[in-house]
């Protein structure tokens, strides 16, 4: 019920951001508020999603089970995390930007885009797949692919100078993996 009470709330928000949504808005509205709640529900308590467990990414982890439900407590220091990771990321973004337009602007290209293989490190698939997802979304990044045997992805970067420095992970990720670790309960 409170899923659908969240979805509901979603397409409301979805039609007053809108203003005056003709039919293939409100579809649209319907399958990116549905598709948010399942997604949210997947993160926050590890049920199906779309017909498939969250299952662990190594045959070592333990299968989720009710017993290993979130509490209210891990929730609620999800929650904490995800507030202050709000502006850290935007913080993030911004920095990154400034960076690719400084590149950018440069009269002489000396930098080297290229693309490289970063550990995923993350229990889940759906905790890979935000890491995934928040690589893509600052600037100069952009993940290609995901091999799950090795659980690497491959992302392309904007400037690969320096490729074998010990802090490449980070440089690249931004530490964004132990912020998906604090977020997901």
């Amino acid at each position: 019920m409170k899923h659908t009470v969240l979805a509901g709330l979603l397409f409301v928000a979805w039609i007053v951001f809108i203003g005056a949504p003709d039919f293939a808005a409100i579809v649209l509205g319907l399958v990116v508020s549905v598709t948010t709640v399942i997604v949210i529900r997947t993160m926050t308590t590890g049920e199906r999603w779309l017909g498939r467990v969250d299952r662990p990414l190594s045959a070592a982890e333990p299968a989720f089970d009710a017993l290993s439900a979130p509490t209210l407590a891990d929730r609620l220091r999800s929650l904490g995390s995800l507030i202050v990771f709000v502006p850290v990321f935007a913080a993030k973004i911004v920095a990154s930007g400034a960076n690719l337009a400084f590149l950018a602007l440069k009269p002489t290209m000396d930098f080297w885009p290229g693309i490289v293989r970063v550990h995923g490190g993350l229990p889940t698939v759906s905790q890979t797949a935000v890491f995934a997802g928040l690589i893509t979304l600052t600037p100069g990044t952009l993940t290609l692919d995901y091999d799950p045997e090795g659980d690497d992805l491959y992302v392309h970067w904007i400037d690969v100078t320096g490729y074998g420095d010990v802090t490449f992970d980070d440089r690249v990720t931004s530490g964004l993996r132990e912020w998906v670790r604090r977020i997901s309960p």
